[in-house]
């Protein structure tokens, strides 16, 4: 009975996508690929994910409307035109997610009540400084960096390595030949919560990674620094 359900699924899959073309598409973020994000025909109620080079097939035709979403990035809905179909090919360029803080705002009034506290009310209490406590630098909401990462400094080395290359040399550039020169190995045993024997290897895995030296020609140490924490989760995961 099982069996039967299934063939008579696939013939209704079959039949209703006879009329639609296979389409071939690639994802991307600033001219990187958007790995397993969701395309779903919204229209026929098709699905598919990105693959590891951020590309994806799916059937459609004129009219249908095709949604892209991942977690980080915002949602993009596209409606199949005429040459999308002529072509079969669809490169769908999204935008990442910008999480804005909740505005504060001071007025007077505000200030004043603040300003009108009095010594008298801190009578009685002992204000020790608190050693102990590491100031943590928070990168998203359930990642922290544990030690202090000057930011300017990545950004001002990262920018310099990268525009001392030339185009050939960074068509063969690794990112393992980079990173090292940019963190010191606290970032990679606080921070990634790595043990000092598994950098190297570490490294080694971060060749191996899609778009690993895609992310240092962007020269933004915001992107690199979140890419190595996802990446160092992978890692761990595989090293178990």
């Amino acid at each position: 009975m099982r069996i039967k359900i299934l063939f008579l699924f696939l013939s209704l899959q079959f039949a209703y996508n006879q009329d639609r073309e296979l389409i071939q598409g690639k994802v991307i973020y600033r001219n990187i690929n958007v790995v397993a994000a969701n395309v779903i025909n919204n229209t026929s109620q098709n699905t598919t994910i990105t693959d590891d080079q951020g590309e994806f097939q799916i059937y459609a035709r004129k009219g249908d409307e095709i949604i892209f979403s991942s977690v980080q990035y915002i949602i993009r809905t596209v409606r199949v035109t005429d040459e999308i179909i002529k072509n079969k090919r669809l490169t769908v360029q999204i935008n990442e997610k910008i999480q804005e803080l909740d505005e504060v705002v001071i007025t007077p009034d505000n200030t004043e009540k603040f300003l009108d506290l009095k010594e008298e009310e801190f009578k009685g209490f002992d204000y020790i400084a608190d050693k102990s406590t590491r100031v943590q630098n928070n990168l998203t909401e359930t990642r922290q960096l544990k030690n202090g990462v000057d930011f300017v400094n990545i950004f001002k080395l990262l920018k310099t390595i990268i525009d001392s290359k030339s185009e050939e040399e960074k068509e063969s550039l690794l990112a393992s030949e980079v990173i090292p020169y940019l963190f010191e190995d606290d970032f990679f045993t606080e921070s990634l919560l790595l043990a000092s024997s598994q950098i190297v290897d570490f490294l080694i895995y971060i060749d191996s990674r899609p778009n690993s030296v895609d992310i240092l020609l962007e020269k933004n140490q915001f992107l690199l620094i979140d890419f190595l924490l996802n990446e160092s989760i992978r890692y761990k995961e595989i090293n178990e």
